[in-house]
């Protein structure tokens, strides 16, 4: 064989040998295709069986579910609630932020604090001293176990300028509440007798009235005093205005409105008639109709210009008008039927000075204290015994004599004096 033929024949055998590698080849990639598939058909199968049996449980399901709400529905109606349409909150009035600030300071208040806060008294009745000048340690002492509404003070009291600026800043920084500190001025009273306070003028008409309770306001203020026990209603011969009743209301409506725009609360006494019970108990036999045309004419013009923060109430007594001899203020006629119901009077009401003969003649500081609390005032002035009035009124809440909204009632009303101007100021920041 020729070199030639015999290259040809290798080629031919090489080719040969790659044709049969590729059939190989191929027959292998044939067989793992085979295989694939085979596994991805097992897969999905086991998956198709899984999703039957699955979906026969939940259509099973489903459809007991279904009669079940069917059911349901049976036996319960349907309510289709509207929703409420959401207001926006309304901003608070100064009559509201005055409820909750009063509120906020009486609920937090222990009962014995409460009952004391209806008490005003002399610096002497609450520290035990002959003549206070100066408030120290038993000032403190006595403010700490007795929270006192008020202090009244007296010409005694009062020596100088200094001294008494002094006495009434160190008292009030003392007080767990705030305090009324209290006077009776209205140009010839407590200050001017003692002190002297310039530019007075004698009382002839409105204007003068004015200024001389601008001037009595200014010198009260400078010593820190804050309420003034005036302007007396009396238009009998020994009243400080006169006895003429038109004079009379006129003076004591300038003399009020002018203490109440300086700043200075002010008490209107004695509802409804004065009279001398300082010794014994006075009897007045006037009936309400002839009250009503003559003091009860001068009360009515004050409250209705409200510039009285305040009245006090007469120790006299009215049979004509309470049917018997019970002091005027002891006696819930007087106070609620007259005073609060025909007048219209919602201010504190203060009974007269329970140190009086009409009054201890008759009763004791405690019985008289609880009477006055039940008969609607709202401040106790001067008891003959202090700690025995306190104490006295105190069982009478504890023992339920006497409830402790009743205490609160007068409460709110005192304190909604006291905090005014706290609320003027809330209201102007808000």
């Amino acid at each position: 064989m020729s070199r030639l033929e015999e290259q040809d024949f290798d080629e031919k055998r090489m080719a040969r040998r790659n044709k049969r590698k590729r059939s190989q080849l191929i027959a292998y990639i044939s067989l793992a295709v085979v295989v694939i598939l085979l596994v991805l058909a097992i897969v999905f199968g086991v998956i198709f069986i899984k999703s039957l049996l699955g979906g026969g449980k939940t259509a099973a399901s489903s459809e007991e579910a279904g009669d079940e709400a069917a059911s349901l529905e049976s036996s319960q109606e349907i309510v289709i609630e509207t929703p409420e349409a959401v207001s926006e909150p309304e901003e608070m009035s100064e009559e509201d932020i005055m409820d909750e600030v009063v509120s906020d300071v009486i609920d937090t208040m222990p009962i014995e604090d409460k009952v004391a806060g209806l008490f005003i008294v002399t610096p002497e009745q609450l520290t035990g001293v002959a003549t206070a000048v100066k408030a120290g340690s038993g000032t403190q002492d006595a403010l700490s176990q007795y929270a006192v509404g008020g202090i009244v003070y007296s010409a005694k009291n009062i020596k100088s300028e200094d001294q008494i600026t002094e006495m009434l800043s160190t008292t009030t920084s003392m007080s767990k509440y705030p305090l009324f500190t209290m006077v009776s001025e209205w140009g010839k009273g407590a200050i001017s007798s003692s002190i002297g306070i310039d530019g007075i003028k004698d009382y002839t008409d409105a204007e003068t009235a004015s200024e001389n309770g601008a001037i009595v306001a200014a010198s009260m203020y400078k010593y820190g005093f804050n309420f003034d026990l005036s302007p007396n209603m009396d238009i009998t011969e020994s009243g400080v205005f006169g006895t003429d009743a038109d004079t009379v209301k006129a003076l004591t409506a300038s003399l009020s409105q002018a203490l109440r725009s300086e700043g200075i609360w002010s008490c209107a006494y004695s509802f409804p008639k004065q009279g001398d019970t300082s010794s014994k108990m006075e009897q007045i036999d006037d009936s309400t109709e002839m009250l009503a045309t003559g003091e009860y004419s001068l009360f009515k013009n004050v409250i209705d210009d409200g510039n009285v923060t305040a009245i006090m109430i007469s120790n006299s007594s009215f049979p004509n008008v309470v049917g018997d001899n019970t002091p005027a203020s002891l006696s819930s006629v007087i106070i609620e039927d007259e005073l609060r119901g025909v007048l219209g009077f919602d201010g504190i009401v203060i009974t007269g000075a329970l140190d009086d003969g009409a009054i201890t003649e008759y009763y004791t500081s405690d019985q008289a204290a609880v009477m006055a609390i039940k008969a609607g005032a709202d401040m106790i002035y001067l008891p003959e015994d202090f700690e025995t009035a306190y104490n006295g009124l105190l069982e009478a809440v504890n023992n339920g004599e006497i409830s402790e909204e009743r205490i609160t009632e007068s409460l709110s009303r005192i304190y909604r004096i006291k905090y005014a101007d706290r609320v003027e100021e809330i209201t102007k920041e808000s």
